[in-house]
């Protein structure tokens, strides 16, 4: 076995990740003559459900704000409670916080009989998503689920509170040497950490966790996928405190992930992913985390679909080191197509979704690797003929076919009618030089707050001689792209919401 252990951090993670163990539990079978897509014991462990019966648990730590765990919140205080109770002789007084109650979604697949699974499985109905947990499909072990403690103030883009927290938490919990150490004493040969979180929310925090985590697996490869806030560099409002806060505390984000993981992929907020310029293959609402976390993970559970697929060779050391063999660079871009009905054309390869940055100017990429799922003979013809027309070639560019994208009936409605049960799915991983527009502009950005003295700094604690150590790291990572002038960094694209 080659067990990766998967962390989330923050809302958007969870939410995204929820959709991804809902993937994973679709691949399993339940006929002795069926065989899996993929090897289960790289991402799952032998556990119980509620009712005591054998099933299987993710590798997963998810942390986030103890609120936002809906009915999967739990108060570490209880048995402590419980036993001072119990030596107690005078009047107690109880005060419980009132339980979540069980969500739509979960109250409908317990209602689910031999009668009704059909039509559940083909149309299912809308319901509430109020919490990440509303629609998971999974057990998890209780080590996997890390309720931090709710702040009384918003530290959102508060990367010294944020680094703090992790420390508080870790203190209280003794969070590296309990449940991180022992999912990974769980673990036969363990390969990695595949880690998504949220560097508004937990950016400070994600960075203490892998700094402590570098102390006992300097050499463990960790591939990362950051979320990053609602601000960019190019949007931002000069002087606006909460502004400068965010990008800052992204800039920070990404410094620290370029020297503690093997690869980053930055994650732009929804808002300023690139749609195609076609006729769109599905509708989603504005602002709507559920929706946009399903698209976000359609396409990165398709992309990393290689680490898990049975019998594969690849592991996160090998993905890793594709990517980066014409460049020693951490980071990557994503970009993929959900295709629900008809033939794959030559736009919906070409014009994909990008997720990361990106830029009008079309450059090489120094490598890639793509996913299709479910292409038929045709749709394979059209991607073979495709890529002959690229620059890249194997063994720089590498292709996987793999069998359609499953939509459980937890995946957000926002394909047209009818919903279909599977779907065609198209998704790129790359390294590529415009990298460096993206840096110039966190660079350019906080260079200009050393300059002009922004009050932020101050409020954020951060001394001017801090700030510009932090710019010339961003300038150094620019640099290290040589295809691609520090003068281009005004030619990204904006999504759909700001044109």
């Amino acid at each position: 076995m080659r067990e990766i252990l998967y962390i989330q951090a923050g809302s958007l993670s969870n939410y995204s990740g929820t959709h991804f163990w809902n993937t994973q539990e679709s691949y399993f079978t339940y006929d002795d003559d069926d065989i899996p897509l993929v090897d289960h014991s790289i991402s799952f462990k032998e556990g119980r459900d509620p009712h005591n019966h054998p099933t299987l648990c993710p590798r997963l730590l998810a942390f986030d704000h103890k609120s936002n765990f809906g009915a999967l919140a739990k108060d570490r205080n209880t048995e402590e409670e419980a036993s001072s109770v119990s030596t107690w002789r005078g009047e107690v007084l109880h005060h419980e916080r009132e339980r979540v109650s069980q969500s739509e979604y979960h109250a409908l697949l317990e209602a689910e009989n031999e009668s009704t699974a059909m039509d559940f499985n083909n149309n299912p109905p809308e319901t509430k998503v109020r919490f990440w947990s509303d629609y998971s499909r999974v057990f998890f072990d209780p080590k996997s689920i890390q309720p931090v403690p709710d702040t009384l103030e918003n530290i959102e883009g508060d990367w010294s509170a944020s680094q703090e927290l992790f420390r508080q938490y870790d203190k209280d919990v003794e969070l590296m040497e309990g449940p991180m150490r022992l999912v990974i004493e769980e673990c036969d040969n363990f390969q990695g950490v595949q880690m998504m979180h949220d560097t508004a929310t937990f950016g400070g925090f994600s960075h203490a966790m892998l700094r402590s985590f570098r102390e006992e697996h300097r050499k463990t490869s960790i591939m990362t996928f950051a979320l990053l806030s609602e601000i960019m560099p190019n949007m931002a409002e000069i002087g606006y405190v909460p502004h400068t806060k965010r990008i800052i505390n992204d800039s920070l984000c990404l410094q620290g992930l370029h020297e503690l993981c093997a690869l980053t992929v930055p994650v732009l907020a929804p808002r300023y992913w690139k749609r195609p310029t076609g006729m769109p293959t599905f509708f989603t609402q504005p602002k709507n985390i559920y929706q946009s976390s399903g698209i976000f993970s359609a396409i990165a559970e398709s992309a990393t679909l290689p680490l898990r697929l049975r019998g594969s060779l690849d592991d996160l050391h090998s993905y890793v080191g594709h990517l980066k063999w014409r460049r020693s660079l951490p980071f990557a871009q994503l970009s993929g197509s959900l295709l629900p009905v008809g033939r794959v054309t030559r736009a919906d390869v070409d014009d994909a979704i990008r997720l990361s940055s990106h830029s009008e100017e079309r450059c090489v990429p120094y490598a890639r690797r793509d996913v299709s799922r479910g292409f038929a003979e045709d749709d394979l013809s059209v991607y073979e003929s495709w890529i002959e027309t690229c620059e890249l070639k194997h063994p720089l560019l590498l292709s996987h076919h793999a069998p359609s994208y499953p939509i459980q009936t937890s995946f957000p409605d926002i394909f047209p009618d009818p919903r279909p049960q599977s779907i065609k799915l198209f998704s790129s991983m790359m390294m590529s030089p415009s990298t460096a527009i993206f840096f110039s502009q966190y660079a350019t950005f906080v260079q200009d707050a050393v300059r002009r003295k922004d009050a932020a700094l101050t409020a954020m604690g951060f001394e001017d001689d801090d700030v510009r150590e932090l710019a010339n790291t961003l300038w150094e990572i620019v640099d290290s792209y040589d295809d691609v002038s520090k003068e281009e960094d005004g030619s990204m694209e904006l999504g759909e919401d700001e044109e």
